[in-house]
């Protein structure tokens, strides 16, 4: 056995010596890079709060842009889903009216427009020249062709511009104009921008390019009251839309951007300047040719008004006429020294429109009111908007005529005050008509007219007709009923009042001869007793309603004028026009039809759809006999030498008429027919005082100096005698027909198959009619008493 010793190692101390020696050696690494480890940490959680940061603000961005997004959308569809149903042929639009009557050689000619707020005159596209319609689109719209009714690059770059500048260039097309002119939505806002992109999209598939652009073109404001280019080509050159020019199509199109400042009568150097930018326009977008762009830069364009200045190559030799150089001083109170006033001159006045046009506007308005169930405010707008062509009655020669003949007082006045002032000038009118109820021409004031629209004595004034009333009222209602002919014998005596008073008394003072006098002699001479016999006859009621419901007459009291005084006497309380009277005396030359007077024959809309066309049948208010006899009794008061209307007669042409004066002179008036014509005229005051002490012509003379300029060798010498009417001699005692034995006989008119008895030459001392007055119904009794109220002592001649 060795003696060497074995040496063990302890194998677990070993291991844990060398564990700790490995731990000792770690921790010594870990000592070594503990300190770069913390910095990575600093860093890596600076840049997590960050991106959670970036992160939070990024997702409520998208967040907020998701509900400004939909809020957006939602708040834009609301504007979408907005109805826009528009008929552009019919949408509600103002339009200028039309009033034309026939000139000399039948051809109708306009007389005047009419227009409101928008002075408009439709145009179909088919009347619009292309250069007219090219010319709004080079300056308004150059992609009106190509884009679906917004233009939205241009929208896009005027929005830029006036979120940086603060302004921009006009960026609406043609289409949103439209939209903006129909809506009246013209508020500067984002939400009235929005909803008018929508509504140019809608219109856009609704109407084609054409529509669009007709319905433009005349709705486009162009200055003051002118909207579309059918006003626009009248209103500053005095022509249709379809022969504008170049050159003043291109005006009117550079007016669009500022009506009321760029129009040529407002400034005609801008307007010069607006119309070479549209020709420009035209020109590079290849609309016109070179030579038809200088030849448009070039033209000297007219204006229908005067124009100040020389832009368009002459200077207007109106404006130097008009306005003058005056050189007055600066102390000048632009009067004169002496006072010029003169009655009855008041040329002062700017008149634009005659008598007639008056009467006319007055009477379609009323018409209007009633054929539509308007007011008579609604209907005058309507009028004045509706685009309406009026086709008047009037012959404008005998118009001018009349017109020019009571210009002048003199034609009424042997002498009269000069400086009398208006309400103390004695005033009158005339109203013409044919016998189909065609106001042929009318007056309504003595002297220089005062102005449009002023009060018009033809048609609106109320007075007293006097004894014009008669042959109306009551001696062509007994004719018509058979209870008088033309020869009967009507006892000349004023009846007793119930109170025991005589009445009426007769032009001349007295009551009456108390004698039978016949029927022609009592109209000739006006017998205020034998009318006043007759409407005890007839009867009130018949008297009055003839006149109201046959007649027409609408001014009558149905109170106190159903009564004596007015009715058979004319001293009626309100008065009548002389339209109305007019239309009442018609009658006697038409056979006993009826027609309301009229001064106008059609209306039509601008479509020339008829709204109104008067009535060309007459309503037959008494036979054509009894007309026609009651003609031939207003044929003696102008056919004999001692008829008060014997300064009618005309040489070669047969006048009959009436004569209307009240015994107070309060008013003269004459009611005179020739085969052609029905003319009645009345002067007065127009507070109805008393004339007596005015030194007036006779009014049958006045009368007769107006109808000789209008009758010539082509008129009508005479009227048609009726076929149911016979001529007969009478015996001038008693009225019937006359016998061999009748020492005095005349001519009568009467009906064939109404012929009074023959006279039984019981001549004697009036021994036939004393006893048989009473077979006439007129033989006096002195218990004779009236039940009926008068309501006036005045008298009548």
């Amino acid at each position: 056995m060795s003696n060497n010793k074995t040496q063990y190692v302890n194998a677990d101390s070993e291991l844990d010596e060398e564990l700790n020696k490995a731990d000792t050696a770690k921790k010594t690494d870990k000592k070594k890079k503990k300190k770069p480890n913390k910095a990575l940490k600093t860093i890596k959680h600076v840049f997590g709060v960050i991106g959670t940061t970036l992160l939070s603000l990024f997702m409520i961005v998208i967040i907020t842009c998701c509900i400004v997004a939909v809020s957006l959308t939602v708040y834009i569809m609301q504007f979408a889903d907005s109805a826009f149903d528009v008929d552009l042929k019919n949408v509600d639009l103002s339009y200028t009216s039309f009033i034309y009557a026939k000139n000399s050689d039948g051809e109708m000619v306009e007389l005047k427009r009419l227009s409101g707020d928008e002075n408009r005159i439709w145009a179909d596209m088919e009347q619009i020249p292309k250069h007219t319609q090219d010319a709004f689109v080079a300056v308004e719209d150059k992609r009106f062709y190509e884009h679906e009714g917004v233009d939205w690059k241009r929208t896009v770059r005027v929005t830029i511009s006036t979120l940086f500048n603060g302004y921009g260039e006009g960026g609406s097309t043609i289409t949103q104009q439209l939209v903006k002119n129909i809506t009246g939505d013209d508020r500067v806002t984002p939400e009235r921008k929005i909803r008018e992109i929508f509504r140019a999209l809608t219109l856009e598939t609704e109407y084609t390019k054409i529509d669009i652009l007709e319905a433009y073109l005349n709705r486009v404001p162009l200055g003051g009251t002118v909207y579309g280019v059918g006003s626009a080509a009248y209103f500053y050159f005095g022509k249709t839309v379809d022969q504008l020019t170049i050159a003043e199509s291109a005006i009117l199109a550079g007016i669009t951007r500022s009506p009321s400042v760029l129009n040529p009568y407002a400034n005609l150097e801008r307007s010069k300047e607006r119309q070479l930018y549209a020709l420009k326009c035209m020109y590079d977008q290849g609309l016109i040719t070179t030579d038809e762009y200088e030849a448009a830069k070039a033209e000297q364009v007219k204006f229908r008004l005067i124009v100040e200045g020389d832009a368009y190559g002459y200077v207007d030799p109106r404006y130097d006429e008009y306005y003058g150089n005056n050189t007055s001083s600066d102390d000048d109170d632009g009067y004169d020294d002496e006072d010029t006033y003169e009655a009855y001159k008041w040329d002062e006045y700017e008149i634009s429109q005659n008598w007639y046009v008056d009467a006319a506007i007055e009477q379609v308005i009323e018409d209007l009111s009633r054929a539509k169930g308007m007011t008579y405010a609604e209907a005058k707008q309507d009028l004045y908007k509706g685009g309406y062509k009026i086709y008047l009655n009037m012959d404008m020669d005998i118009q001018d005529k009349l017109e020019e003949f009571f210009r002048d007082p003199n034609n009424f006045f042997y002498s009269y005050d000069t400086t009398a002032i208006e309400e103390n000038l004695v005033q009158g009118a005339f109203v013409l008509t044919d016998y189909r109820g065609n106001v042929i021409a009318l007056a309504g004031g003595i002297g220089d007219k005062p102005g449009d629209g002023c009060f018009n004595r033809a048609t609106q004034a109320l007075l007293p007709i006097g004894s014009t009333m008669k042959p109306i009222s009551v001696y062509g209602q007994a004719v018509d009923k058979d209870i008088i002919t033309y020869s009967t014998m009507i006892y000349d005596k004023c009846i007793k009042l119930p109170e025991g008073t005589s009445w009426p008394s007769n032009f001349e003072g007295d009551y009456g001869s108390g004698s039978y006098i016949p029927a022609w002699y009592a109209v000739q001479q006006s017998k205020n007793t034998t009318a006043v016999r007759m409407a005890e006859v007839l009867g009130i009621e018949t008297c009055f309603n003839f006149l109201t419901d046959k007649l027409n007459v609408t001014t009558l009291d149905y109170t106190s004028d159903k009564a004596y005084s007015p009715i058979a006497l004319g001293q009626l309380t309100q008065g009548m026009t002389m339209l109305e009277l007019a239309g009442a005396y018609q009658i006697f030359g038409s056979g006993g039809l009826y027609y309301e007077p009229k001064l106008y024959n059609l209306i039509t809309d601008y479509n020339d759809t008829v709204i109104i066309e008067q009535e060309p049948l007459g309503e037959r208010v008494m036979g054509s006999d009894s007309a026609y006899i009651t003609n031939r009794l207003l044929k003696a008061v102008t056919d004999t030498t001692n008829g008060s209307g014997r300064y009618a007669r005309i040489d070669g042409i047969e006048v009959v008429g009436k004569t209307g004066t009240s015994n107070d002179e309060r008013i003269l008036a004459f009611a005179g027919l020739t085969p052609d014509y029905c003319g009645v005229i009345r002067i007065g005051y127009d507070d109805n005082k008393k004339i007596s002490n005015t030194n007036y012509i006779y009014l049958a003379q006045v009368w007769h100096d107006f109808m000789v300029n209008i009758v010539d060798e082509e008129s009508t010498k005479t009227f048609a005698k009726d076929a149911n009417v016979v001529e007969k001699k009478y015996c001038k005692e008693t009225g019937l027909l006359a016998t061999s034995k009748c020492p005095e006989t005349a001519i009568g008119y009467y009906k064939a198959d109404k012929l009074p008895a023959t006279c039984d030459s019981t001549h004697k001392e009036g021994e036939y009619v004393k006893k048989h007055g009473g077979e006439t119904l007129f033989k006096y009794d002195d218990t004779d008493t009236q039940s009926g109220n008068t309501t006036s002592s005045a008298t009548s001649g």
